[in-house]
């Protein structure tokens, strides 16, 4: 189950980040790197580590929320930020994926078609299970 509503959150961060800022004609204003984000090598890495700071921050969230907190999430921002973009750029290689498997469909071109299957399922279980 968590598996499946990280790919919905995943597909939908597809698309709230490849959408323009209401205002996008003021300059954005520089943002200070504070902290390391936390970066898995691979995408089975990024989503054990988004699911740890998930835990982090659902726990923060329920405390008392002091000042200290709020400095501990800022950091915490980091990593959830990288992370939501690793697994959208992931998802977003796996649409292009089946978008290639369904032009190969329709122009029958079986060994294609079995190769952009695999190449799919091979990606999408590194994300749901």
């Amino acid at each position: 189950m968590m598996k499946k509503s990280l790919a919905i959150l995943a597909l939908g961060t597809v698309g709230a980040l490849s959408h323009v800022p209401a205002f996008a004609a003021d300059p954005a204003p520089e943002r200070v790197s504070h902290y390391e984000a936390q970066k898995g090598e691979s995408i089975e890495q990024t989503i054990a580590i988004l699911l740890e700071t998930n835990a982090k921050l659902k726990e923060l969230l329920a405390g008392e929320m002091g000042e200290y907190d709020i400095h501990d999430i800022h950091s915490l921002s980091y990593t959830l930020e990288d992370s939501l973009m690793a697994i959208a750029n992931e998802v977003k290689q796996l649409h292009g994926t089946v978008a290639d498997m369904h032009f190969a469909s329709e122009g029958q071109d079986r060994d294609a078609v079995i190769d952009y299957g695999k190449a799919y399922l091979s990606g999408v279980e590194k994300i749901i299970k």
